[in-house]
């Protein structure tokens, strides 16, 4: 009973504490449209034992079995293939032998950016911990969504920015470019197994537009 009285008022405080954080976009200069930075879905799977070569020394120290293009038993004396170490940078498969789903994370925006990254072991990228892989050439044209959370907690906070660059300037009215920057707090719902692999979701949420700068 205690358990269940204590999320209930953890939801309770999340509840009447978003609306203090949120806050709402700015009025842009005149002439220029401000986009609309609406997440309508947001998913994030973090295994319990994905593969982790950053964080992890036993992954780093492990060696498994690989036999053609994916991974068999990491049996020295059955393995029809190469012992090589799980950690070699390249591998054709992100989860050998005993390890569990790579984790993932999805976000789509009304507008239709969507954003796929996975953590494939090696990388130093990490998710939850900064700027998410929308796809290089996005990337490199600088709109980049960034995401920080923990997958802990049943409920907790996390955090989005939002940055559109000089490669996805927008065009005002008098022939100036102009660019954008955003961020918010959001609440985020984790579901875990019996193996402490966390499911986390969100209700769809604004990015308010916090910020601008000209580029021409």
């Amino acid at each position: 009973m205690a358990k269940v009285q204590r999320r209930t008022i953890l939801t309770a405080l999340f509840s009447a504490f978003l609306p203090a954080i949120a806050s709402s976009s700015i009025v842009p200069p005149d002439g220029c449209p401000i986009p609309n930075w609406a997440v309508t879905t947001f998913a994030w799977y973090n295994g319990s034992h994905s593969l982790d070569c950053i964080h992890s020394d036993v992954d780093r120290n492990t060696q498994g079995c690989l036999c053609g293009s994916g991974w068999c038993e990491p049996n020295p004396a059955t393995c029809n293939g190469s012992m090589v170490n799980v950690c070699y940078t390249g591998m054709p498969s992100y989860q050998p032998w005993g390890y569990g789903p790579p984790q993932t994370l999805d976000i789509a925006f009304e507008d239709g950016l969507t954003c796929h990254d996975e953590y494939i072991g090696y990388r130093v990228h990490d998710i939850a911990h900064g700027e998410s892989n929308c796809g290089y050439a996005d990337r490199g044209m600088g709109r980049i969504v960034a995401f920080y959370g923990t997958s802990n907690e049943d409920h907790s906070i996390g955090h989005m920015d939002y940055t559109l660059g000089s490669g996805h300037a927008i065009q005002c009215a008098n022939g100036s470019k102009i660019t954008y920057s955003g961020s918010t707090d959001f609440q985020l719902n984790c579901v875990h197994d019996e193996f402490f692999n966390a499911t986390c979701t969100a209700d769809a949420f604004d990015v308010p537009v916090l910020g601008y700068q000209w580029v021409s």
